[in-house]
């Protein structure tokens, strides 16, 4: 396999204006980074993990147990045995309501976001804030674990590197994930560029230490293939983590 600087020494050749001179510099300084990062992972606890009892059960139980609370119309909000164990019917998502580590593809966002693939949005009382929706996410995206894991345990699986994980599906209409693991948390900016190199889509967003998703829609755009490029940022100083290939098939 193509080792990460030689695909892109690569492209760059092919799309020079797409990056820039300043980026071998920036790698080392992300290294230098992640050192100092590391030191501090192992010398104080870790922060932003998502509780289960006192963050998530609230939001089932204050928005969803009149119509879910004992396991009514295929979800049960009432525990967490409950909410791991209930599952989407055949004809619908055909699958768990939480997927740990995937949120983007949990039943369960998708009901609780606008615009769902099956049915109307739920809670049917209302729908939750911004911030539930997105502890609900960050939750499943940490594992979906009923006990915050401990110091210790959140460091043996802490990543080592910037790595991007590519994207699926692939082919993909309009739709598609992509994936990328961080050591330490970052601002990150996915940038996707058509076949002439002209740029046609800029997504930024906050990531967290572990493996990251971020969904990407095309749906104004035309089939064909198109490059995406992964930078993160860490104290102002940016990073390409790596570039990879979506083809849109409509």
């Amino acid at each position: 396999m193509m080792e990460p600087e030689e695909r892109h020494n690569i492209l760059l050749r092919l799309f020079p204006h797409l990056f820039n001179q300043s980026e071998n510099i920036e790698v080392h300084m992300i290294k230098n980074l992640v050192v100092v990062s590391s030191f501090l992972l192992f010398s104080f606890p870790l922060i932003a993990q998502v509780d289960y009892s006192s963050e998530i059960q609230p939001i089932f139980s204050n928005n969803c147990s009149a119509c879910h609370g004992v396991g009514q119309n295929g979800f049960n909000s009432g525990s967490y045995a409950g909410v791991m164990a209930s599952t989407s019917p055949a004809s619908r998502y055909n699958r768990n309501h939480v997927i740990p580590n995937d949120a983007d593809g949990s039943p369960l966002v998708d009901k609780i976001e606008p615009n769902p693939q099956f049915g109307t949005r739920m809670p049917t009382g209302g729908a939750l804030s911004t911030d539930e929706i997105t502890k609900i996410k960050n939750w499943i995206n940490e594992g979906a674990l009923e006990e915050v894991a401990t110091t210790t345990e959140a460091e043996l699986f802490q990543p080592e590197d910037f790595k991007l994980l590519g994207n699926y599906p692939n082919p993909f209409n309009p739709t598609t994930t992509i994936r990328f693991q961080l050591p330490v948390s970052s601002n990150f900016q996915i940038s996707i560029y058509n076949a002439n190199g002209q740029l046609v889509k800029t997504i930024n967003g906050n990531a967290m230490p572990g493996i990251n998703q971020q969904s990407v829609d095309l749906t104004n755009q035309a089939s064909g293939v198109y490059i995406y490029r992964v930078r993160v940022f860490v104290n102002d100083i940016s990073n390409m983590i790596g570039f990879g290939k979506l083809t849109l098939v409509k």
